[in-house]
């Protein structure tokens, strides 16, 4: 059994056994919490597992760190990035998602709502590769003929971070949520490479670093980030 399905056979075992322990008055009170999910929705190829380590001082505050490793995703002819290439015949698109962190503090204002995530995330170096295929096209008023292939690759970098989450604490000591913390308008500027058959010139080149540009700063996806989902156990 590989990796993925283990921790997807965990995640469901764990969830299906919260709610069977005795209940207890001050499970919120100065408990450690230790935890694992997924950095992603297990669709589309995409996994990246994911730890976490945290203090609940009280109800409503806690501080703690996600961890999230790396991973390899492939999307078929399916790419937000691509898209904004106005380029038509993409016939794969791949990224190499590299590690995710942050360190949080979440305020939980209500008892068993939503909280608030604020704190200092960052994120490794990802990459994504699209190949189009061979075709007669034009980019910039030039006529272009065979494949392309595009690189673009979002640097390492950190960011003050704000999100919101939900986490449920069954009394048992376990507990189950999610939270998306992204550092808000603090895209980074992305690199190209270019390959392929058609050996685009360099108007042609900048002409799609522009339109891609553009694209990618218009995504929160883009944005560096946090999302996770998972589950978690409490302990003093």
């Amino acid at each position: 059994m590989n990796t993925k399905k283990i921790t997807l056979l965990l995640l469901g075992i764990i969830i299906g056994y919260v709610g069977l322990a005795q209940e207890r008055t001050d499970y919120l009170q100065n408990y450690w919490q230790v935890g694992f999910g997924l950095g992603e929705l297990p669709t589309g190829g995409s996994f990246k597992p994911s730890i976490t380590v945290g203090y609940h001082f009280n109800e409503k505050v806690y501080a703690g760190i996600i961890y999230q490793l790396k991973d390899e995703i492939s999307r078929g002819n399916s790419s937000f990035n691509a898209q904004s290439t106005d380029l038509e015949g993409l016939t794969s698109s791949s990224e190499g998602v590299d590690q995710r962190f942050i360190f949080q503090v979440r305020y939980t204002p209500i008892k068993n709502g939503p909280y608030l995530s604020g704190g200092f995330v960052f994120n490794g170096m990802d990459t994504e590769t699209m190949i189009f295929e061979d075709m007669d096209r034009e980019i910039a008023d030039e006529p272009v003929s065979g494949t392309i292939e595009i690189k673009q690759t979002r640097p390492a970098g950190w960011g003050l971070a704000l999100g919101i989450g939900y986490q449920y604490n069954f009394k048992n000591g376990f507990s189950a949520g999610f939270e998306w913390t992204p550092a808000w308008g603090q895209y980074p500027t992305p690199s190209y490479e270019f390959g392929g058959t058609s050996n685009l010139s360099d108007t042609s080149q900048n002409s799609l670093k522009q339109k891609m540009d553009e694209g990618f700063k218009s995504s929160v996806t883009n944005m560096y980030k946090v999302f996770h989902i998972g589950v978690a156990y409490r302990f003093q």
